[in-house]
């Protein structure tokens, strides 16, 4: 196979081209050329550092081991689906981006939370601004406003009712 094939040696100003026959004669004759390491890179022999030839076997060998495992678990290429008409990758639905009624949607109902928000008074704003945005229990609300937890029970359950009334379209 490499009989006419080009080799490239290490050497201190990069790298020399010789052949392969000459990687032989080289190879009986020095010792030193034992312990090299070569990659085979488009017919070519290309001598590589240690670290490099480790390098590129274990991602070699990691290469074959995942192939291995989507073998043996059944994974399936979406570009096995491909058609004249699309490519498999395409039928992928993108759940990442919504859809424009998903957006128009979320629109309106934030509009219609603002719109609720603002016919609340403001005693009932900061009443449940207190209690679910800023993460207060009723017990806590009671000992800071004097009020007692019963009536901030009730006081928050009818600002709910009628935020919940205001919502509906």
């Amino acid at each position: 196979m490499f009989d006419n094939s080009r080799c490239f040696i290490l050497s201190n100003e990069g790298y020399e081209e010789i052949s392969y026959a000459e990687l032989q004669e080289r190879r009986a004759g020095n010792p030193a050329y034992a312990d090299k390491r070569f990659l085979c890179l488009h017919g070519m022999l290309m001598e590589v550092t240690e670290a490099d030839y480790r390098d590129f076997y274990r991602e070699l060998r990691r290469g074959r081991y995942l192939d291995e495992e989507a073998d043996r678990v059944g994974v399936l290429s979406y570009n096995t689906l491909d058609s004249e008409e699309m490519s498999g990758e395409d039928t992928i639905v993108d759940t990442t981006v919504p859809s424009v009624e998903e957006i128009v949607s979320e629109k309106l109902l934030v509009e219609a939370v603002r719109l609720g928000w603002s016919s609340l008074t403001r005693q009932e704003q900061a009443l449940l601004t207190a209690l679910l945005f800023d993460g207060k229990s009723e017990r806590e609300l009671s000992k800071e406003t004097g009020v007692p937890q019963k009536t901030i029970n009730d006081m928050q359950q009818r600002a709910l009712v009628k935020l919940n009334k205001l919502l509906e379209i």
